[in-house]
This record gives structure tokens, sequence and C-alpha cells, in this order.
């Protein structure tokens, strides 16, 4: 059964064939996507610098253990609420904080007054801006001991307990930590950005499959399954999936009733309804298998399709039919789910598939061998021209094929574009994607020299609000 069902996924993963997009209405990452590579307004970076102490009324001692809230908006309309709590000096700072508009303020410590200077402060920051503002506290109530024994640190009055004194401002959302990498000499390796970090305003994306059944509507896990949801997009958005063949409609042990519908590998040409030819999908680099337990094969699900090998998945998706939790969840060689059907209407659209289409004909398509094409029951496909012995679908009508003819989608709420560079190109390059390359705007391209040693890797992160910080990973070529 297994062997069976790994060569069900086992399509053709072809080379390059580049296609023109003129994929207009889908906007599944929030921009106009021209603007995923060029931004359409100037990237604002969160490098604002705030620091200060808070310091006891006349005096030079600062006090411990005080908390410290920064509130405000900054220029891209977004809220913050930020907290620290002083040192063992009284210091605080917070970094990576974008222009905007904060007011700084502290807590009163038990035992001490309020005093007559500042409680708070009002502050504009622009960008690459760093400004130091002191907070005051007044003298110890009258039940503690005199301020000056206090300072002298001989009274026996315990000072709050001292925080760390720091935060961090504006962050894109982390899912794990750069991890270093190692590339051999004169080799390319290729690093998927979409791994470690997602925009803070990262939502469950909407889409909407247009087929010859009618609408499928499917929320993707963007949160969850990042690098296989940055992937799909990224295909949709070079109109990878319009007129897309779904060439595969199959029972895992295969025979029965179907439980997989597989699309991705070919684009359907047309004339007056008719057939003519059919495109392999441009394929960028393979990802990562994103599977886990807690997303399951179940009814409805989209996942990425694969060969035998883990980290080989590209273009090519499928619709789970039917609850493959078992079949398709195995430990260590699961397939990774990134979306559900939305809602019953579009479920029974996607069922209805198997109703429709019979996956009983043979044909070819391209250098591909397709043993269970999904045609239109009671259709028949064009018979063999000699020298060939299987048919092929070119001059059948469009409607005797399972298509998926556009997506469209509601605009996500976050996206994450990025900037590379190395700090020694004669050890390693590092060049960032395109929709219409061979590696997609989530993958960056390491070339290593024949050098041997180690460069960093600088990559800015941008987001739909082209919010940016910064992050490095280390490459060492050996």
């Amino acid at each position: 059964m297994l062997n069976k069902f790994l060569q069900f996924f086992r399509g053709v993963e072809n080379k390059k064939g580049k296609r023109s997009s003129n994929f207009g209405s889908f906007r599944p990452e929030l921009e106009s996507f021209e603007e995923r590579i060029t931004p359409a307004t100037s990237i604002i970076y969160a490098n604002g610098l705030l620091s200060g102490s808070v310091i006891v009324d006349g005096g030079t001692k600062g006090v411990s253990g005080v908390n410290i809230g920064i509130t405000g908006e900054t220029t891209t309309g977004r809220s913050v609420n930020y907290s620290i709590v002083t040192n063992s000096n009284g210091n605080f700072s917070i970094d990576q904080l974008l222009p905007g508009a904060y007011t700084v303020t502290r807590s009163t410590p038990a035992g001490f007054l309020s005093g007559t200077t500042a409680t708070s402060a009002q502050l504009n920051i622009v960008e690459g801006q760093s400004i130091s503002q002191n907070l005051g506290l007044g003298g110890l109530t009258p039940a503690k001991v005199s301020l000056g024994l206090w300072a002298s640190g001989v009274s026996g009055v315990t000072a709050p307990t001292a925080g760390s004194g720091t935060a961090t401002g504006f962050t894109m959302t982390q899912i794990k930590a750069f991890t270093d990498t190692t590339v051999a000499k004169n080799a390319t390796a290729y690093y998927n950005l979409a791994a470690f970090n997602l925009s803070p305003d990262t939502t469950n994306t909407t889409i909407t499959f247009n087929t010859s059944k009618g609408a499928i509507d499917v929320t993707l896990l963007d949160s969850a399954a990042p690098v296989s949801v940055t992937n799909f997009l990224s295909y949709a958005q070079n109109n990878a999936y319009t007129d897309d063949l779904f060439h595969r409609m199959a029972n895992l042990s295969g025979t029965g009733a179907s439980q997989i519908l597989q699309g991705g590998q070919f684009t359907t040409n047309s004339a007056s309804g008719v057939v003519t030819s059919f495109t392999d999908v441009a394929t960028y680099q393979p990802i990562a298998n994103e599977f886990d337990a807690s997303r399951p094969n179940a009814i409805g699900s989209l996942a990425m399709a694969r060969t035998s090998v883990l980290d080989s998945a590209t273009s090519q998706f499928y619709f789970n039919l039917t609850d493959n939790t078992s079949s398709l969840g195995q430990t260590g060689n699961g397939y990774a789910v990134f979306g559900n059907v939305a809602n019953s209407a579009s479920l029974t659209n996607l069922q209805s598939f198997s109703t429709s289409y019979s996956p009983t004909q043979k044909a070819t398509v391209n250098t591909s061998t397709l043993e269970t094409l999904p045609v239109l029951t009671g259709a028949t496909l064009p018979a063999p021209v000699s020298p060939a012995t299987v048919s092929s679908p070119v001059g059948t009508a469009t409607t005797n094929l399972a298509l998926t003819n556009t997506i469209t989608g509601t605009t996500p709420a976050g996206f994450l574009n990025y900037l590379v560079t190395s700090s020694d190109s004669s050890i390693v390059t590092a060049t960032i994607g395109s929709l219409n390359g061979s590696f997609s705007p989530s993958q960056v391209k390491l070339v290593a020299g024949g050098n041997a040693g180690t460069a960093v890797i600088t990559v800015t992160l941008i987001d739909n609000r082209n919010e940016a910080t910064i992050k490095t990973f280390n490459v060492t070529v050996q």
C-alpha cells in the first residue's frame, strides 16, 4: 500500500519552463505583489533607542525595581505597550523602537514618595534616534529610615527587586531563531527564511479555488505551516495555478473509492474550449516537510505532495477527499497539511469530484504517464496517435477535465519581504529569490567560493507596513 501511495505522490518535478504572469486578481500576500520585491514606500527601520534612569529627587541615586511603561502609536499606525523594570543601578533602556509618539511613565515603589520631578514624559522618536529621559522619585515615606541612610546602604532597608533594565521594542513574530549553516567550497545551497519569522499582523489567509466543480474556500494555516503557505502563495501569485489540471484522483491502496485529488503539476492550454497542450509548472527549490500530527490529513485538508524524500515538495498539492489521517500521518513520513476547506458548501464541491469524474483512464501528459487522470464520467479521451499507445488529453474538451480555473483570495493581514547581504562575497554570496525565478522570494541562494571561512549574512525583514528589523546568521564554507 505504501509503495503505491508513494508512487501516487511522485509527480514529475520538471525544471523551469518560464511562463509570463498575468495574475491580476489574486492578492495572497497583502500588498500589491510587485511590492514584494520593490516596496512602494520607504522602509521604516525599528532602530530608535530610549534610555534613562529613575533618580531620587535632588540626588543621583538610581532606584532599582521601578516599573517603566512605554505606550503610544508608531507612524505606521501600530499601537505599542512595552514594559521594563529598572536594573540595580536604576537604569532602563529599550531598543528597536519604530518612529512614533510615545509616553513613558514610572510606578512608585512601595515605601517611596512620588516626588516633584518628572513621573512621565511625552516623546516623539524619529528613525535612528537615541533619546535619554530620566524620571524622578521622592524620598522614603516617614515609616522608612532617612533617605541619607538608605542611599548609603547601611540602613537595612531593602531596595525594590531589580529587573534587567532592558527591553526590545518592535520585533517580527519569531517562530525560531535563525540558525547558522555550512556550505562546501564551490557548492550552492538554499536557505528558507519563511521558517523563522512572521509579520506581527499575520492571520490565517482565506483563498478560493475556482474549479470545474465550483468554488472551494480554503483557510490556510499561515502561522502553523509558514514554509508551506508561503511557498504555495508564491506559486499562486506567479500564476502557476491558473488553468491547473487536477492530474490524479486516486485511492491510496490502488483500488476503491478515490481518497486524494492532486494538482499543481500542469497548466492546461486551450482554444475554443479544446485542450491544445499542457505546460509543466515551473518550480522553485524544494521546501522542508512541515508535517505535524496536530494538522492531520483529515477530510477537506490541503497538503503538500512530494516524493519519498521528505524535503522534496515544490508546486504540487493535494486535497484529502476522505479522512487519511492514519495513512498519511505515519511517524517520520507524514505529509504536511497547510490548509483546510473553510465551509460545508466548499467541502461538498470538493467531494463532488469523486462522483463526477472517473480516475480510470491512463493518459500521457508531456513526458508523464498518469495512471489515474480524472476524466468526466462518460467521456473518453482521443485515441492515441501512432506510435503512441496511451491516450493524451490533448484534443479533448476542457469540460472533460478536472481543473482549477483561477485562485482568488482575501487580503492577508501580514507578510514579509527580505533583503540579504553577505559580509564577504569571496567566501559566499547571498541572493534572495523572485516570483518568476528558480528560487522563491523567501529562499536565499548561497553560493560558496573556493575560500574557506565564515561570512555573516544580514537579513532585513520588511513587513506589510514596511516596518523593518535586521537579523543575521553565519555561513561557514569548508
